[in-house]
């Protein structure tokens, strides 16, 4: 009798070579996430349609790369990454953090070590999606792992080995070198990894295991590390920690339901919001910053160039084994923020990892104080993944900035509500500020712990030197200007700006400036310049903070639209960081859940000339220097008009 076992693979090779990772010859970028299995009812026990939900919803924003934290998975969503294409890091099922560097010498635990490794490598040997096989995670580094990889090695020679451990504990250019064919450290700075890349020391390409925290309103200088990565010989990318958030479906004794976490379930000791720290929630629904991750993952780039004055286009394909035919762009023309100019994009096929001069089909218009152009790559036609027309890469290049911000005065009416800004330092600390859910031995940033010492909590701008005038214009409208000096005893606070409540009946938002989605400055790159509008922002995050900057306005609308009135605030003399929202910072802070939030009928308006940063400082690096707040003075203005 014969047993026929029939299964799915193909063909593809894994090597490396010259501290580069190669794929069928190519030297990938891996543009990853950590993932969990996890539903919001289900918990661990998911199925293979929610497996397949997450696998969709990584392709649609631009993730090539999975890597199994910290268990092999269950076998049909490798399936599944075989199917859509995914490149996995398969690890096994072996991490001691308490332990940690303990048990891998203890030879009590040597076959259930190496049985756990073999078993996963045996099992998933015929999926062409696993790349690697990781030794596991955070549980030292021991003979035990040599050993471990040894075996592999002798039965699966095809794919490089994976392990954290092995350099974390014996070093980035020579140690480990039996138990990891990658240097793969987690949450390194940007600074660290640019001087392994650019040492030119070892055999080894870095590609990071975990970077870039995702708890909260998180995930600051995105951007920053794809641009080292990019750019310095011996880097390939990473994976971003992580996935999904952890909460869990509550019902509560009123009959609602909330995602639940640490602590809410009664249980102690616990470690409150920290398995919150995920690009999606729970429900599926992305967090602000997926934007970000998808625009850093894209695979077509657009940038402006100039050669003997002539202005043209720079399009790159980022991927690395199909041209472009795929993919259909559009273009759109800016002129002081409004769409003048609509069309297709003619561009060449272009090859995989190759670039072209495309010229830019329009004539830039010389009376416009700001001109934009932007361009929008869709798919051509219906893929596994997303239908045709699904967005997948966008740019936005500058053909004309404007020198200066000046308002503008229209005829307006007397303002007929009182507008009384206040100078403010504080906004509701982000997770990366710290944990105001868990004692600070947890880690994560101290930021949050200095402010409170410093009392910016309490007293706000009280603590510095400021001032506010106020002009009133023959037009009705009215320019505030205020001067905030920051004194350097108290460098790096969370905003300088100025707040100001206005009525519930201003319903609608519209401004001119970096949008559509949430931003902020070391968050900004997926935005583009423009003209929005839309209900102001509700909380995306689990945790109450701060949340719905946007970024570089010239302008903001609040509108009634009962009664067709338009409330106007207008920066002068520079950009504005702008939100508004139903809630004070000094709420946010105070609560702890969504429930302790009482959505006031006011609209909380905030104006911010300087706004710090998010970082990831809730496990890996804070916020680079150049997005804090330096000492010195800094002066603002906007105008406010009715009509």
């Amino acid at each position: 009798m014969t047993d026929v076992v029939p299964v799915i693979t193909g063909f593809r090779s894994v090597e490396v070579r010259k501290r580069s990772l190669l794929i069928n010859g190519e030297r990938v970028m891996i543009r990853g996430v950590n993932r969990h299995d996890h539903h919001p009812d289900k918990g661990k026990a998911v199925d293979v349609e929610d497996m397949r939900a997450d696998l969709v919803l990584m392709k649609q924003h631009n993730v090539n790369a999975v890597r199994c934290s910290h268990y092999p998975n269950d076998s049909r969503l490798l399936d599944l990454c075989d199917e859509l294409g995914l490149y996995v890091i398969d690890e096994a099922n072996a991490e001691s953090h308490a332990w940690n560097t303990s048990l891998c010498h203890d030879p009590a635990y040597r076959s259930t070590w190496m049985s756990r490794i073999s078993r996963m490598v045996e099992r998933d040997k015929n999926h062409p999606s696993i790349i690697m096989w990781s030794l596991g995670n955070e549980a030292g580094y021991g003979a035990v792992h040599d050993a471990a990889s040894q075996w592999i090695r002798s039965y699966d020679p095809s794919r490089p080995l994976h392990y954290e451990g092995a350099i974390f504990h014996a070093g980035w250019v020579d140690g480990g070198l039996m138990s990891s064919d990658i240097v793969c450290p987690m949450y390194s700075t940007i600074d660290d990894i640019v001087a392994y890349g650019k040492s030119g020391d070892g055999t080894r390409p870095l590609i990071m295991c975990e970077y870039s925290h995702a708890m909260g309103n998180s995930n600051g200088s995105l951007a920053d590390y794809w641009d080292a990565f990019e750019n310095t010989p011996g880097l390939q990318g990473g994976f971003v920690w992580e996935w999904k958030d952890h909460g869990l479906t509550q019902c509560l004794p009123n009959g609602t339901t909330r995602l639940a976490y640490g602590g809410q379930f009664g249980d102690t000791p616990n470690d409150g919001n920290f398995v919150a720290d995920g690009l999606i929630h729970a429900d599926m629904t992305p967090h602000p910053v997926m934007r970000e991750l998808a625009w850093v993952h894209r695979p077509i780039s657009v940038e402006l160039k100039s050669r003997n004055k002539d202005p043209h286009l720079v399009v790159r394909n980022r991927q690395w084994f199909s041209d472009l035919s795929g993919y259909k762009a559009t273009w759109e023309l800016l002129v002081d923020g409004v769409v003048t100019k609509t069309g297709k994009l003619t561009v060449p096929k272009i090859a995989a990892d190759s670039s072209e001069k495309v010229d830019i089909p329009v004539i830039i218009p010389h009376e416009a104080s700001e001109v934009f152009f932007s361009v929008t790559w869709t798919l051509a036609r219906d893929t596994s993944w997303a239908p045709k027309g699904h967005v997948v890469s966008w740019d936005q290049v500058t053909l004309r900035k404007s020198s200066a911000v000046e308002a503008a005065v229209p005829e307006t009416s007397i303002l007929p509500i009182d507008i009384s800004p206040q100078v403010t330092l504080w906004r509701a600390p982000v997770d990366n500020d710290g944990f105001k859910l868990m004692d600070q031995h947890h880690g994560g940033g101290k930021s949050l712990a200095r402010w409170s010492e410093q009392g910016i909590a309490t007293d706000d701008a009280d603590m510095v030197e400021s001032t506010t005038t106020i002009t009133e214009l023959s037009a009705g409208a009215v320019r505030y200007e205020h001067t905030v000096v920051i004194p350097k005893e108290m460098a790096d606070v969370p905003r300088v700006g100025a707040m100001f409540s206005i009525p519930a009946r201003f319903t609608t938002v519209r401004w001119y400036g970096n949008g559509p989605h949430e931003c902020y400055p070391d968050r900004e790159s997926s935005a583009m310049v423009g003209i929005y509008e839309g209900k102001p922002d509700e909380l995306p995050y689990l945790v109450p903070q701060e949340f719905g900057l946007r970024t570089d306005c010239r302008w903001m609308e609040f509108i009634d639209t009962k009664k067709g009135h338009v409330l106007r605030v207008e920066a002068d003399g520079c950009l504005l960081h702008m939100s508004a929202i139903h809630h004070s910072a000094h709420d946010l802070f105070a609560a702890s859940e969504h429930a302790d939030l009482v959505r006031q009928p006011a609209l909380n308006v905030h104006l911010d000339i300087a706004h710090r940063g998010v970082g990831t400082a809730s496990c890996g690096p804070d916020t680079l220097a150049k997005y804090l707040i330096a000492p010195g003075e800094y002066t603002f203005a906007y105008v406010v008009s009715y009509r």
